[in-house]
């Protein structure tokens, strides 16, 4: 299933490009917060809580279509440190946009415990909105809102591979600030 999504963001990245007709498109830099409620099952136990992850995306926007690099980075107290990096696709509709990603890795590092780190892949799928703080959509700087639902399936833990994968899902909202140009 991955490995295909990966293939539907490549090709739609490169459609995107091509649909532009040499228009420029825009770079989008941005940075948000989010408030995470998760849920981690490996055989179908597992806990559920809640943390403060941070996001951080570079994209290249045209005018329907844009993708770009996505990177989230999460701490949990002092013991663990999530992190994930990947490629995406967006959708736009005016200010609104659809986003599906691809985390090339998602890694989970403790230490507190006898592991170490497990590491995996995952989805990323979001509906979002950006709106510009001066008044026009064609750059500057702008507010950025959305909604992320985040699929992680880690199936290594310390470099072995696992008997059964853990998977992990998470919904959060992401707020933040961001620059396009």
């Amino acid at each position: 299933m991955y490995k295909i999504m990966l293939i539907f963001i490549l090709v739609f990245s490169t459609n995107a490009i091509a649909q532009t007709g040499g228009t420029k498109a825009r770079k989008i830099i941005s940075v948000g917060f989010m408030a995470l409620n998760s849920s981690t099952t490996q055989g179908g136990v597992g806990p559920t809580g809640s943390s403060v992850l941070t996001r951080s995306e570079f994209v290249w926007a045209y005018n329907k279509f844009g993708f770009g690099a996505i990177f989230d980075y999460d701490l949990h107290g002092s013991n663990e440190k999530d992190s994930a990096h990947g490629i995406k696709v967006e959708a736009y509709l005016s200010n609104f946009y659809l986003e599906l990603g691809y985390l090339l890795s998602a890694k989970r590092a403790y230490t507190d415990r006898a592991i170490a780190e497990e590491t995996g892949t995952g989805l990323v799928y979001g509906l979002g909105a950006r709106f510009s703080l001066k008044g026009a959509s064609s750059g500057g700087p702008f507010f950025h809102a959305s909604y992320k639902l985040k699929t992680q399936t880690l199936k290594k833990q310390d470099g072995i591979d696992l008997s059964e994968p853990i998977k992990q899902q998470d919904g959060y909202p992401v707020f933040g600030f961001g620059y396009s140009f």
